[in-house]
């Protein structure tokens, strides 16, 4: 009498779905394949672009009306006017530096791309993608790795490309004004590569509180209250009698972010590494429950 054998197992069936360049392929692919994304990015180029070029010829008219000011104000020391350093000098301590001229852009980049990575994971929670999603990868963090991997890279590039176009276009603007405008220029390199960290840190921000909140609207809401209306609230406290309160609104993100693009030292401030350093910190405190929600919830 014969026997019936059945064919082994093969190792794919036993497998536990996509390795991780697998899902990082189609997180790309999901990414790329939309118009609307890619229509989105353009615009954001675009427009931190012509901001920054903006910023240039306003930065340009305040250093000139600075030199000029030097002679008519009241009290000018023997009547001279201020050189084209000091107005530069004066400028910078009133927080409009020559330097940060490519990245002035960056507060649209931000909230463009921060609402891009809500949207990149809220509405898979929305349309019930995310259970095709989850199943292909079980271990469901590699997905939102592959999600923050796609997200802050394009986030950097983007911004990285936008400030070169700035800085190249505005060069000739500064240039009519006497501003000579250089990567030499103390401040311009750093905070042009420096800009995009914080484009992308604020990418991430957004794609973990896609992840936490799993609603587009209420994400893209705590986004911007985080980046633009706390650091409003905060600034009232500094009404508030003690000096306490006085400093509460450089911790917020977006001030701390922001004095992150600086270069040097500000009398009451924090430094550039503290800013970089609670930036950091806001970066964890969102990423940290997200991934556990997203361990943890059901889909």
């Amino acid at each position: 009498m014969s026997t019936t054998t059945s064919p082994a197992p093969s190792a794919a069936a036993g497998g536990t779905g996509l390795t991780f360049s697998g899902v990082l392929r189609s997180e790309w692919i999901k990414f790329r394949s939309l118009r609307s994304t890619q229509l989105l990015l353009l615009f954001t180029f675009v427009a931190v672009v012509g901001v920054g070029t903006i910023a240039a010829f306003l930065r340009g008219t305040i250093i000139h009306q600075l030199m000029k000011f030097g002679a008519e104000r009241p009290g000018a020391v023997g009547g001279h006017t201020l050189t084209m350093d000091q107005a530069i000098s004066a400028a910078g301590a009133q927080g409009i530096n020559i330097y940060g001229t490519p990245i002035a852009g960056l507060q649209l980049g931000i909230l463009v791309l921060g609402a891009l990575a809500v949207l990149l994971i809220s509405s898979e929670f929305g349309t019930g993608m995310i259970r095709s999603t989850m199943t292909a990868v079980p271990k469901r963090l590699p997905t939102f790795l592959a999600k923050a991997i796609v997200l802050v890279v394009v986030s950097y590039v983007l911004t990285l490309l936008a400030a070169f176009a700035t800085f190249l276009i505005s060069i000739p603007i500064l240039h009519s004004y006497g501003i000579s405008m250089s990567l030499g220029l103390d401040g311009v390199v750093y905070s042009i590569f420096m800009g995009g960290v914080y484009v992308a840190g604020v990418a991430l921000m957004g794609l973990s509180l896609g992840t936490l909140i799993r609603s587009s609207a209420g994400g893209v809401i705590v986004l911007v209250a985080l980046f633009f209306l706390l650091e409003i609230a905060t600034s009232l406290l500094g009404l508030v009698p003690g000096d306490f309160w006085k400093y509460v609104g450089q911790y917020v993100p977006s001030v701390a972010g922001g004095r992150m693009l600086e270069i040097g030292d500000k009398a009451a401030f924090i430094s550039p590494l503290s800013g970089g350093l609670i930036f950091l910190g806001w970066i964890v405190l969102v990423t940290v429950p997200a991934v556990i929600s997203l361990k943890t919830r059901d889909v």
